[in-house]
């Protein structure tokens, strides 16, 4: 079944009609359910791109937090608000604190461990020192294709995780990457180290900077796709409009 990916909540502007805000979250459809991964900054804001994205509430049976910062959190409990059944997973680090915003028993502690959380589809489990945060991992069974929040323990570092779970290439890269005060040097490090992983398609946005998707745009071609609130990318075909 074909899985397809949403940008609910951005800072870079894609499709008219959608407003932008700073912050990350994006609607991840598998079969008849889906995830959402992070809220965005503003939870009345992300629940109108809900709405202009045409995603039924009832299909939100996942959420993930993937850090507690509020450009990813702030919009949480009007997620959680959207689909009582909902499961939502948080990093521990955080946990009591979402436990005190949403003192509900669907609310699951993501360790250092990872966790399959529908088929296919894993959490790295938390990464990092200062600021720990989880990424989304998907198995198209051609290669994986991580989502990241704002990717604060590395890019690098998430990756090396996600193929130590599943053993397989990186077909696409997809959210903040963190980028935006990096050198460009630095910047060309990480895609000679992206090429090295076989990674096929690229969609920086939020906080990875102008820099880093011109450099992208530049060395990934027809590989790189520019995401933005709107934005709509299908994981199986894997192309965007």
């Amino acid at each position: 079944m074909i899985t397809d990916l949403t940008v609910l909540f951005d800072n870079y502007p894609a499709e008219e009609g959608f407003e932008t805000g700073w912050g990350y979250s994006c609607f991840i459809k598998k079969g008849y359910g889906g995830i959402l991964f992070d809220t965005g900054a503003d939870g009345q804001k992300l629940l109108r791109n809900i709405q202009k994205a045409g995603i039924k509430p009832s299909s939100i049976s996942r959420i993930v937090i993937s850090h507690f910062h509020k450009d990813h959190s702030g919009g949480l409990k009007e997620a959680a608000g959207l689909n009582s059944k909902a499961e939502i997973y948080v990093p521990a680090s955080i946990y009591e604190e979402v436990k005190a915003l949403l003192p509900d028993s669907r609310v699951h502690k993501v360790s250092s461990d990872s966790v399959e959380i529908m088929y296919g589809v894993y959490l790295t489990g938390e990464l990092g020192e200062k600021i720990k945060e989880v990424s989304l991992i998907m198995d198209t069974g051609g290669g994986l294709v991580i989502v990241t929040g704002c990717a604060h323990p590395g890019v690098k570092e998430i990756i090396e995780k996600a193929t130590s779970i599943v053993n397989q290439n990186v077909f696409a890269l997809i959210g903040g990457l963190h980028l935006k005060d990096k050198k460009e040097e630095e910047i060309y490090e990480l895609i000679d180290y992206l090429k090295s992983k076989k990674l096929k398609y690229i969609a920086p946005s939020h906080c990875s900077g102008d820099l880093s998707r011109k450099l992208f745009k530049e060395n990934f071609g027809s590989g790189f796709i520019a995401s933005g609130v709107g934005s709509h990318i299908y994981i199986g075909g894997f192309c965007e409009y």
